[in-house]
């Protein structure tokens, strides 16, 4: 059971790699947002260029974000691949303007096959999860922070090119 269990972990992260590398709209756009942060920017998503939003979100952690624009009012972003990030990414991320605004929001959409581990994990070790719970919110905890802080910076990017 639990390792049927954990081949579906995998299946469903590889299918994120692939809805990610081909910019799947679906996936980019729609997904449950564990990270939010408004942005005043007047003009919306007009000027934004994507290849120094890429260039100044390189970190000692990882190279910069790809970014790419879904629509005049989307832009979709994630990490950049295999063997380049130091850490494992939980969230996939979201610019959206809203033209009756005068912001954009940036989001952080869970990946699902974080989903898909926990839903796992709760089923296959029932009871005993709340022995795993701590270390595997630990762990959450601090993917989650290190993220956070690399989507916050793209917010700030985002202010500071008014």
């Amino acid at each position: 059971m639990i390792f049927a269990g954990f081949a579906a972990v995998v299946v469903v992260a590889i299918a994120e790699l692939v809805l990610a590398a081909t910019w799947n709209p679906f996936y980019c756009t729609v997904g449950l947002p564990i990270f939010a942060r408004r942005v005043e920017r007047a003009q919306g998503l007009a000027g934004v260029q994507l290849d120094e939003l890429e260039r100044r979100s390189a970190t000692a952690a990882a190279q910069g974000f790809k970014f790419r624009q879904l629509g005049p009012d989307k832009i979709a972003f994630h990490e950049q691949g295999f063997g380049i990030v130091h850490y494992t990414p939980i969230m996939r991320g979201l610019i959206r303007h809203d033209p009756a605004e005068p912001g954009v929001v940036v989001l952080g959409l869970v990946n699902w096959f974080v989903v898909a581990l926990v839903v796992v994990l709760v089923a296959g070790l029932r009871r005993n999860i709340i022995d795993l719970a701590p270390y595997l919110g630990g762990a959450f905890a601090i993917l989650y922070f290190v993220q956070a802080m690399r989507f916050w910076r793209v917010g700030n990017q985002l202010a500071s090119r008014r």
